[in-house]
């Protein structure tokens, strides 16, 4: 597939970093292209609206998805607050690994140079290596939960069976749970 291909080498994004900030800053106020154009114009940058609005165009898509990107993380943390830190790790890796897999499809990966390629990788390395320290870590945690628990059932045992008083107080409360849970 012998297609055209594009770059994007905007005229905006050589422009000095304060500047862009400044245009980054217009786009999302609402400026016009035009508006835009004039204000760099007016400060020696010769630069038409046509390219002022190539550059916004793909900023605005950027950020649009920027915006999406972040609305997801919130959700996943809003949607289970109480989820152990661990959970939300895995939901940030599994975010980011979205997002560099939906890159990869995206791009022409001829067009990305081997160092961008390599760096990549190693995020994806990384990622996963996260993630299996991070299963590691749950497997660690859920075995000293149930060792604990396993201690806290014997010593239980032993006080219940000396403490008629405290096997009655625990069946009231198991029955007061129950009913809220039914509800």
């Amino acid at each position: 597939m012998g297609g055209k291909k594009t770059r994007k080498h905007y005229k905006v994004s050589k422009l000095p970093d304060n500047l862009v900030e400044a245009v980054n800053k217009k786009l999302v106020e609402g400026y016009t292209y035009q508006d835009i154009a004039e204000y760099l114009t007016e400060l020696g940058h010769k630069i038409g609206k046509s390219s002022v609005q190539r550059y916004g165009k793909d900023f605005m898509s950027r950020l649009e998805r920027l915006r999406v990107v972040k609305e997801q993380a919130k959700s996943i943390v809003d949607s289970n607050p109480d989820a152990p830190a661990t959970e939300m790790a895995e939901a940030a890796n599994q975010l980011s690994m979205q997002l560099i897999m939906e890159f990869l499809m995206k791009v022409d990966i001829t067009d990305l140079e081997e160092a961008k390629v390599t760096e990549i990788f190693k995020v994806l390395a990384k990622l996963e290596s996260s993630g299996v320290s991070r299963e590691k870590l749950k497997f660690t945690f859920n075995k000293g939960v149930e060792a604990a628990a396993n201690k806290i059932k014997e010593a239980l045992r032993s006080e219940v069976t000396s403490d008629p008083d405290l096997v009655a107080k625990l069946y009231t409360m198991v029955d007061q749970k129950a009913k809220e849970v039914s509800q």
